[in-house]
């Protein structure tokens, strides 16, 4: 019997996790945590126990199961063009920005398996057809090497796909009729850089962004390290360029530079 998931021991378990990722998990999210790990503890799974995992974590020499840990507690659902209001937005900026700008740079931070960059190059494939012909990439990024693995394969079920039309989806993608699955075409694919990215490490980056989208990732940490984070990436911005959070989300009770616009869309002053 794998047993529950003790108090003390999502404790031990949370700053664990702190420590591989920089990321702080609420007290909330321990149902989601005991959910998750359930996949290695409990009766035959490798692990017998909570508390046998977090030893087996605390004496991995390989780095191989903190990975599966840290992958495991950070993988979200997400689908093309998820809240589309944003990429409505995009495809306004790079028609108006795109012609005159020497280059022009987005960045997917925490991309998942890849729905949101994809759609963002697909976005600018609709608005501006000879994007190639341009200086123009999309940075894709995440702490999950797991979920990186995916987005480079770009291979996906129809139910992720579920906010595209018909037409869309033929131009883009390529179908599979034995296994029904969907794989980005490399038109969209060649515009994206996947990269390993923890967001409280140091930025490797020597350009600026122009948009960068931030959605539903600051929800893993707390007030001080996305202060960190958001002064970071306002570094790294273009001045008059945007940065893009969940609708769910807001800056508000942050300490930031950034001017709030509209639907969860911040802007970085000229």
């Amino acid at each position: 019997m794998a047993g529950i998931m003790t108090d003390e021991l999502f404790t031990r378990f949370s700053e664990l996790f702190y420590s591989f990722s920089g990321i702080k998990l609420k007290e909330y999210k321990k149902y989601l945590m005991e959910y998750r790990l359930s996949k290695f503890v409990g009766e035959y799974r490798p692990y017998q126990t909570y508390e046998e995992f977090y030893q087996a974590l605390l004496h991995d020499r390989t780095g191989k199961l903190k990975k599966q840990f840290v992958e495991v507690l950070t993988t979200n659902y997400t689908y093309f063009f998820r809240e589309s209001v944003h990429f409505d937005f995009l495809a306004h900026y790079l028609k108006e920005y795109v012609p005159s700008n020497d280059y022009i740079r987005l960045w997917s931070a925490g991309c998942a398996s890849g729905e949101e960059a994809y759609t963002m190059a697909i976005v600018a494939l609709e608005t501006i057809p000879s994007i190639h012909q341009y200086d123009f990439k999309i940075l894709a990024t995440d702490i999950s090497h797991a979920v990186l693995q995916v987005a480079l394969q770009g291979v996906y079920h129809y139910s992720k796909l579920k906010n595209m039309d018909d037409a869309l989806i033929r131009k883009y993608f390529d179908f599979d009729e034995v296994k029904k699955t969907f794989t980005v075409k490399e038109s969209v694919k060649k515009l994206i850089a996947f990269r390993y990215l923890n967001l409280m490490d140091n930025f490797p980056f020597s350009k600026q962004f122009d948009v960068v989208f931030l959605r539903n990732v600051l929800i893993y940490f707390d007030n001080r390290e996305k202060e960190y984070i958001l002064r970071k990436i306002y570094d790294y911005m273009k001045p008059g360029g945007y940065l893009i959070l969940g609708l769910s989300e807001s800056l508000v009770g942050l300490q930031t530079p950034f001017v709030s616009l509209k639907n969860s869309i911040y802007r970085r002053e000229e």
